[in-house]
């Protein structure tokens, strides 16, 4: 199996966002990231708890990071910052990261033609690309980590998969996690967006609109592989009311940046 893979290098500013050419050309401006965007309206309450154990677990490991900041003013952020940021490291709080990356790879040698048992990993990793081998052995699978631009939210990422299911061409979206079928609000939104986006290459520019190519507007795919569990299952995502939470998630975002309050008598 051979997929189409466009993995042009796109300029970014010191945020980190994807520097685009303005249609008509001109200045490359920044757009926001599909994954920073489909974050937006996410509840956050699960996920600081999460970093607040895992931050009280690395001091407890960490006794030379406690001393510092025990020593450390309460106006001094970046050490303190930094501080909780190794205390989060020593919790191993980026492992779970790291194999979601490393199964990201795997799965995208698997869609390209390479056997599981051909992959150096370990049983664990293996069992994981078995199961994924397995339930998407009756997609077709069409591109990979391909960048796209939606220029009217002014949003731009890479999606992870162009599915062919029954006929039909959808946004696929792997995720690694424990319990993303159980918050798809994110998830939804971001493969909404790839959706309704446009292919983009830099220094040759755009290319077609997904809807253009025939890419299904209503839903999209999650192939939910939790690492470490040896399965994987497939979901659809409602992307039409995940393409009207784009639109809303990009006016709280400007709302954000703009000041509405004014001190009486100035």
């Amino acid at each position: 199996m051979t997929i189409q893979q466009i993995m042009d290098e796109v300029d970014r500013d010191r945020w980190g966002r994807p520097l685009i050419e303005p249609i008509g050309g001109g200045k490359p401006i920044a757009y926001t990231r599909v994954s920073t965007l489909a974050k937006s309206l996410d509840k956050q309450e699960a996920l600081t708890k999460w970093k607040q154990r895992m931050t009280a677990i690395g001091m407890s490991q960490r006794p030379d990071l406690l001393a510092l900041v025990q020593a450390t003013r309460d106006d001094d952020r970046k050490t303190l910052d930094d501080a909780c940021e190794q205390a989060l490291a020593a919790a191993r709080s980026q492992a779970a990261a790291n194999t979601g990356t490393a199964l990201h790879a795997f799965c995208e040698r698997i869609d390209q033609g390479v056997p599981v048992d051909e992959i150096v990993a370990s049983d664990l990793i293996k069992a994981d690309l078995h199961a994924y081998t397995a339930a998407t052995q009756t997609m077709k699978m069409l591109a990979a980590e391909t960048f796209i631009v939606q220029d009217d939210i002014k949003c731009a990422g890479t999606f992870d998969r162009l599915v062919q299911i029954d006929g039909r061409v959808y946004v696929a979206d792997i995720k690694t996690g424990q319990h993303e079928p159980n918050y798809p609000h994110g998830v939804t939104v971001q493969t909404a967006i790839y959706a309704h986006g446009t292919g983009y290459r830099p220094g040759k520019g755009r290319t077609a609109k997904l809807a253009d190519i025939g890419v299904d507007q209503t839903r999209g795919v999650l192939i939910h592989l939790p690492a470490g569990q040896a399965t994987c299952d497939l979901y659809w995502l409602d992307i039409a009311a995940g393409w009207e939470m784009a639109q809303i998630a990009t006016r709280v975002r400007a709302w954000h940046s703009t000041k509405p309050i004014e001190k009486i008598g100035e």
